[in-house]
C-alpha cells in the first residue's frame, strides 16, 4: 500500500476519480507508512534468511513447503531487490530483481506507467547487483540485450564497477547464527508433519508443592542439566481468553534492555507488540485471574515469587521473531540490586501457531513448537552456584503465518535465599562491583 499509493493516487486524480480519492484521502492515517515498509520488507527477509527459502518460491505464495494464495507482484520483488540490495545481500538482491523482471515480462505496458516500476530500473539495479556479487559478465549481457541500454552496456558496466555500493541497511543486530536457523527449520517441518520431536522424560509432577498431589501437572523433561522442563495443559481457555483483552488497549512496542546503556529501547533484534500484566486499571475479576496463575506458577517451579509480579504478554505478527539472547541481565540497576537477577524463566504459550515461531535453545540443540495453554520452564542461573549459565541462550523463530500469542513471568534470584541456598562458590560472577566502597 505504501509503495503503490502514489501510482494510484495519479490515476485517481483523474476527472472520474475525484469522489473516490476524497474518500481514500480520509484513510490516509491508517495507511501504512515508510516506517511499516521498512518493518515489512525485515520480515520478509528474516523469514527467507532463516528457513533458506527461495525467493522465486516465495513470490509464488510458496513457502517453507506451503502454498497459501497470497502472491507477489513485480512492484513487490522489486521492492525486497531494493531492501536487499541496501542491505547489501547482493546475490539475494539479484533473485528477487531477475523474479521482479520476469513479472513485468507478463503484465501490460500500461501496469508499468501505473505502478510506477520500469523493465529499465529493475535491468538497472540487478546489473548493479550481480555486478558487486561478482558476475560482470552476466550483468554486461543482461544490460546489452535490453532494447534500452545496447551497445551502452558496456559503459555501464565499468561505471557500475568504478562505483562501488557501500549498504546503508545494518542487518548484524538482529541476524541469527545458523545454528539457530537449523533449529528453526527442523521445527517447522514438525509443524508440517515431517518428524516428531524427541523427549528425554514424560511424567506428572506431584513433588514440588503438596496442592500437586490433588492436581498434578503433566511435564516433559526436555533437559536435565540446565533444567528445561514442558507443562502441558497448564492454563484453561477461559483464562487465556481472559488475558487477550486485559492486554490488548495497552499494546506497544516490545523494546529490548540495553547492558550497556542501562534502559530500554524499541531494536530490530526483537518485532513484537507487549503489555505488562496487571496495570494500574486491572479490573479486580481480572486481577483475580492473574493472581491465580501466579499462585500456579509457584506450584510448577517450586520457587517464591514474591518479586517483579508483573507478566509480560506478548504478540507476534509476520515475520515476528526475537534473535537468540539470555534471559538475565549480568548487569546492575537499582531494581536488580533489591531483587537479583533472573533465575528463571516461565513462558506460557496462549495459541497454536501453524507455520514458524518455535523456542529453539541452540546450545542445547532444543527446539519447542508452541502449544495452546502449555508453559515452558527453565533456569537461566544454576542452582548450586547462581552463576550464569550460558547454555540457556534461546530466541523465538520467525512467525511465517498467523499470529503467536505468549506470555511470559520471571522469578528472580534473592526470592530464592532460603529456598536454595548456594552451596558452590561462583565461577563467572563478580558479586563484589556491586558492594559499596568502604573507603
Amino acid at each position: 500500500m505504501h509503495e503503490d499509493w502514489e501510482p494510484v493516487e495519479k490515476l485517481l486524480k483523474q476527472p472520474v476519480g475525484q469522489e473516490k480519492i476524497a474518500l481514500i484521502e480520509k484513510m490516509r492515517e491508517d495507511l501504512p507508512v515508510e516506517y511499516d515498509l521498512m518493518e515489512a520488507n525485515q520480515a520478509m527477509y528474516r523469514i527467507l534468511h532463516t528457513y533458506d527459502l527461495e525467493p522465486k518460491d516465495v513470490s509464488a505464495g510458496l513457502i517453507d513447503g506451503v502454498q497459501y494464495r497470497g502472491k507477489m507482484s513485480a512492484s513487490d520483488c522489486f521492492t525486497m531487490g531494493t531492501f536487499s540490495f541496501k542491505a547489501g545481500s547482493y546475490q539475494l538482491a539479484s533473485k528477487w530483481l531477475s523474479v521482479a523482471k520476469d513479472l513485468l515480462v507478463d503484465q501490460p505496458r500500461k501496469y508499468h506507467e501505473v505502478m510506477g516500476v520500469t523493465k529499465a530500473d529493475v535491468t538497472l539495479l540487478l546489473a548493479r547487483s550481480l555486478i558487486a556479487s561478482g558476475n560482470v559478465s552476466n550483468a554486461t549481457d543482461i544490460l546489452m540485450r535490453d532494447s534500452m541500454f545496447g551497445e551502452a552496456g558496456s559503459a555501464l558496466t565499468l561505471h557500475f564497477l568504478r562505483n562501488t555500493p557501500k549498504p546503508s541497511i545494518n542487518l548484524e543486530s538482529w541476524e541469527s547464527d545458523e545454528s539457530f536457523n537449523q533449529l528453526c527449520r527442523s521445527s517447522s517441518k514438525r509443524q508440517m508433519g515431517e518428524s516428531k520431536p524427541s523427549r528425554l522424560h514424560c511424567r506428572y509432577n506431584t513433588t514440588t508443592t503438596p496442592f500437586l498431589r490433588l492436581a498434578p501437572f503433566r511435564m516433559e523433561e526436555l533437559s536435565l542439566d540446565p533444567y528445561v522442563v514442558f507443562y502441558h495443559n497448564v492454563l484453561s481457555d477461559p483464562e487465556i481468553e481472559k488475558l487477550k483483552p486485559m492486554s490488548k488497549p495497552f499494546l506497544e512496542r516490545a523494546k529490548v534492555f540495553r547492558v550497556e546503556k542501562g534502559s530500554d529501547e524499541i531494536a530490530p533484534s526483537r518485532s513484537a507488540d507487549g503489555a505488562w500484566l496487571p496495570h494500574q486499571d486491572t479490573d479486580p475479576s481480572d486481577l483475580e485471574v492473574l493472581n491465580r496463575i501466579g499462585r500456579r506458577i509457584e506450584d510448577l517451579t517450586g520457587l517464591n515469587t514474591r518479586s517483579g509480579s508483573q507478566m509480560q504478554f506478548l504478540k507476534y505478527g509476520f515475520g515476528g521473531h526475537f534473535v537468540p539472547h539470555y534471559d538475565y541481565f549480568n548487569s546492575k540497576t537499582s531494581y536488580l540490586e533489591r531483587v537479583g537477577d533472573r533465575i528463571a524463566t516461565v513462558l506460557f504459550y496462549l495459541n497454536n501457531v501453524d507455520h514458524g515461531g518455535a523456542t529453539a535453545f541452540p546450545k542445547l540443540n532444543l527446539v519447542v513448537p508452541t502449544q495452546k495453554g502449555s508453559a515452558l520452564f527453565w533456569h537461566n542461573l544454576d542452582r548450586k552456584s547462581y552463576d550464569y549459565d550460558t547454555r540457556t541462550f534461546h530466541g523465538a523463530c520467525p512467525l511465517i503465518s498467523g499470529t503467536k500469542l505468549v506470555m511470559t513471568r520471571w522469578i528472580y534470584e534473592l526470592d530464592q535465599m532460603f529456598l536454595i541456598p548456594a552451596v558452590l562458590p561462583p565461577r563467572r560472577r563478580n558479586f563484589s562491583k556491586s558492594l559499596l566502597n568502604p573507603f
